[in-house]
């Protein structure tokens, strides 16, 4: 009788989970894995998913060196945000980039960068290019020239999504809260938070939402 209740628990586990990790896929256009599924969990009962706590600029500490965008050069974003899904991944799952505006972005990322190869140049005046050390995806993303390896991460400083056309990056405080404000962008979920006391998550990395038209992409 033990035997069969510890069955009968474990089949309707197994369902539970499954539902939870459709709901939680539902709306990408990829296929995370289980253990993304869980941190995801753990994400959403730490309050770090909310659209209150992405949105918050409060521990940005500011500098006395000013950031590099405009705020009359930034026009406020003309709908409202995109729905997310806040996690691991970290995606959006509406207004996300046509085709063509995805092929202008990455010939963009091709036209400032030369190829990272080992992640050393002796031309500090172009960015490098390769593939994401941290979207699992294996987005291409830039590199700062010549970074330390032991930061975070390894010198990447952005990444573009190729399946909804939004950008993660590291950006200068003013700027985040520029972007955020007028509803460009959000900050990552796990932003500000020490990861087994290994590795540190920059406040400002934020997420930059799909340009959906060539307007909106410059």
């Amino acid at each position: 009788m033990f035997l069969y209740m510890i069955i009968a628990l474990l089949i309707i586990s197994i369902i539970l989970i499954q539902r939870s990790y459709n709901k939680y896929a539902s709306g990408l256009r990829e296929a995370p894995n289980y253990l993304l599924w869980f941190i995801t969990r753990i994400i959403n009962f730490q309050g770090w998913s909310s659209e209150d706590y992405c949105l918050s600029t409060a521990d940005f500490k500011l500098t006395n060196q000013s950031g590099y965008l405009n705020d009359k050069d930034v026009p406020i974003r003309n709908q409202s945000r995109p729905k997310m899904l806040r996690g691991l991944p970290h995606r959006q799952l509406t207004q996300q980039a046509p085709d063509d505006i995805m092929d202008e972005m990455h010939k963009y990322i091709e036209s400032i960068s030369i190829p990272r190869y080992g992640g050393e140049t002796t031309n500090d005046q172009f960015l490098l290019r390769g593939k994401s050390m941290i979207e699992y995806t294996g987005a291409d993303a830039l590199f700062l020239p010549n970074a330390d390896q032991k930061s975070f991460p390894k010198g990447e400083i952005a990444h573009l999504h190729s399946n909804d056309g939004s950008f993660h990056m590291i950006v200068h405080p003013s700027d985040a809260i520029l972007l955020i404000n007028k509803q460009w962008a959000e900050r990552f979920p796990l932003a500000g938070i020490n990861l087994f006391n290994r590795i540190n998550v920059p406040n400002t990395y934020i997420l930059v939402y799909a340009p959906r038209n060539p307007g909106e992409r410059k």
